[in-house]
């Protein structure tokens, strides 16, 4: 390492010298993904679609057919164009006439018709439902192959190749990355984007290529289609490559002429993925957009008129959904949403949520590894200068800070992309342990190491299925006691339902009446769901129904207005059985009506708790 530091991770020699052979690692790391990839066939088969699932996957397959982003544009679409590819194969139809078709058509609209097309939508295709979920969610399949390629890559150029495969293993068997990866959703695809910029980002500052441009512009274009929360890597970058443009101009190693070009490939591409993925429907920035990008940076007063002026004025066409979509996702993040935490309910949440969801929600192992990891960095970087370490800590330090100013308290996935660079600086900490024990103590002390600290994760793992995404530490008192620590896609994602109905029918029964998210789907696999009667009657004629527990507003069906498959006003309609979801158990953002109807279950024994998120009990 140079005296004044190291950017390329050239100074962790002594991690390097923890070798394996090629063919050996090569063995290993097909082992993790084939491994990785076969729980993930046996999820996609045990359960049920995620609720979010039953927007993304029409929304998906309707910009296929029409190019048209009205639906869900509260997301950006390139997850949901993969799972429409899936469903494209299978040949579905799709229900514009539905009356949610037109009301879509209004723009920053949350709900967007979307409850409306997607019933729609799987009754129309109910004959083939299974075969649609399953084509959907193949395609997702391929992004945490990729992200799992790319954690194995970027370690070995830091730390070598023992540290790449532990890096890989922990991301691997982390509950909330294996239950997240067969969702039609954007976390572990967010996961994959936030870590290729950076690999892509150190590679151009170090190299400064064409070819290292062209990546660069790529990731940063992916992660600008994949999820809106990975907007501030624009201005980031923007601001890291000037400086470093700025650097090779002054010390003149590069020409004006090579720079400026870099600097344009960069950007070009990234626009161009951008643009064609919303099948290049853009328009020019005009006063309405440019009034609400200003809103964005607070910005009043003459500030703004001055900021919005300049705007209008450059020659700039975007995706109009693009611009609306990051209005939406900005809207809820300062407004908030129901929140739940440690039995406490707020409407605009608490800005320590997601570090103690995360302690909750990942394995002891994991927690204690990531800790260490991001501490050994930092070590790393303030007193050995090895700067390298900069491209794991500030990426995580960034998001993580965004995220908890962030008035939207919900589930810890949208934290997810975090969890892959804390896992390579966890590769870093256990490596260095192994390789100082070695020096003073045997040659059997790294191997010891690295079974106290990778093998509880995989052991945990393989006890822990198929109820990844229900995962809960000990800290928060096992899985089956989560659900009084946290609520939201933490503990109840509709993925339950069936597994709730193989359980009714092995005991004879092909009805129940009840709460829970996704109840409208257990008719797809053999049971009919009746809500309690009086559900919905408010508790005064002017009260509001009871709003979702949706992950993200208007993306999934209204749990409060579940399509019942029979008439459940007539009291002639019995059940034995009555299966209430774990959210409404805890009794969060319910009317007094609906607390009362759930109260009578409050002291009685569920006869079981299905995936640790639906309690069943026998009517007495």
């Amino acid at each position: 390492m140079s005296r004044g530091g190291s950017f390329d991770g050239q100074g962790f020699t002594c991690l390097r010298a923890i070798q394996i052979s090629p063919r050996i690692e090569a063995a290993l790391l097909i082992l993790i993904l084939v491994a990785f990839l076969s729980v993930s066939l046996l999820l996609i088969r045990e359960k049920a679609p995620f609720i979010d699932d039953s927007i993304h996957i029409p929304a998906g397959y309707s910009y296929l057919l029409t190019h048209d982003f009205r639906l869900n544009q509260e997301h950006p679409p390139l997850i949901k164009l993969l799972s429409g590819l899936g469903v494209w194969a299978t040949h579905a139809r799709f229900p514009f006439d539905s009356p949610g078709w037109q009301q879509a058509a209004t723009p920053r609209d949350p709900e967007d018709g979307m409850q409306k097309i997607a019933g729609a939508f799987f009754q129309m295709n109910a004959d083939k439902f299974a075969q649609i979920v399953l084509y959907a969610k193949l395609p997702m399949l391929l992004i945490p192959l990729l992200l799992l390629l790319l954690v194995w890559w970027f370690t070995r150029q830091l730390f070598g190749s023992v540290a790449a495969l532990i890096a890989t293993l922990l991301t691997a068997t982390e509950p909330n990355i294996i239950g997240n990866s067969i969702v039609v959703q954007n976390d572990v695809a967010a996961a994959f984007s936030l870590l290729l910029f950076v690999a892509a980002l150190k590679k151009f500052l170090s190299q400064s290529r064409a070819i290292d441009a062209l990546l660069l512009g790529t990731a940063l274009g992916l992660g600008l289609i994949t999820k809106y929360s990975l907007v501030p890597l624009l201005p980031a970058c923007v601001l890291i490559v000037i400086v470093h443009c700025s650097k090779q101009l002054i010390r003149n190693s590069r020409s004006w002429i090579r720079v400026a070009s870099q600097f344009c490939l960069i950007f070009l591409v990234a626009y161009f993925i951008l643009i064609s993925s919303y099948a290049f429907q853009i328009k020019r920035i005009d006063a309405d957009v440019s009034a609400t990008i200003a809103s964005w940076l607070y910005l009043t007063g003459t500030s703004a008129a001055i900021f919005e002026k300049l705007l209008v004025h450059v020659p700039l066409w975007l995706p109009h959904y693009f611009i609306y979509g990051i209005d939406m996702v900005v809207q809820d993040s300062r407004e908030g949403r129901t929140a739940f935490l440690l039995g406490r309910v707020s409407e605009t949440g608490w800005w320590y949520y997601f570090p103690i969801a995360f302690a909750l929600k990942t394995t002891i192992p994991f927690l204690v590894t990531s800790l260490c990891g991001f501490v050994w960095a930092v070590v790393q970087v303030f007193a050995r200068k090895r700067y390298v370490l900069l491209y794991v800590l500030v990426p995580v330090i960034c998001f993580l800070g965004l995220s908890m100013t962030s008035h939207m308290d919900i589930g810890v996935r949208h934290i997810l992309p975090i969890f892959p660079l804390l896992a390579i600086a966890s590769s870093g900490v256990i490596c260095a342990a192994a390789q100082r024990l070695s020096q003073y103590r045997n040659a059997l002390a790294p191997g010891f190491v690295l079974l106290l600290f990778v093998l509880p994760n995989l052991l945990i793992s393989i006890f822990s299925y198929p109820n990844y995404l229900t995962y809960f530490s000990p800290l928060a008192g096992g899985s089956s006691a989560g659900w009084t620590k946290l609520s939201d896609s933490n503990v109840e994602t509709g993925q339950e339902v069936k597994p709730l109905a193989r359980y009714l029918l092995a005991h004879g029964e092909n009805r129940v009446t009840g709460m829970l998210i996704g109840g409208e789907f257990l008719n797809y696999y053999g049971v009919g769901f009746l809500e309690f009667p009086g559900w919905d009657i408010p508790d005064e004629p002017d009260d509001e129904d009871v709003e979702s527990d949706s992950d993200s507003h208007g993306d999934e069906p209204n749990p409060t207005a579940a399509q019942t498959t029979e008439d459940t006003s007539s009291e002639e309609v019995q059940t034995k059985y009555v299966a209430i979801g774990a959210w409404y158990f805890a009794e969060v953002d319910l009317t007094g009506k609906q607390e009362e109807i759930i109260d009578i279950y409050r002291n009685q024994k569920p006869e079981a708790m299905i995936g640790n998120s639906i309690f069943v009990f026998r009517k007495r």
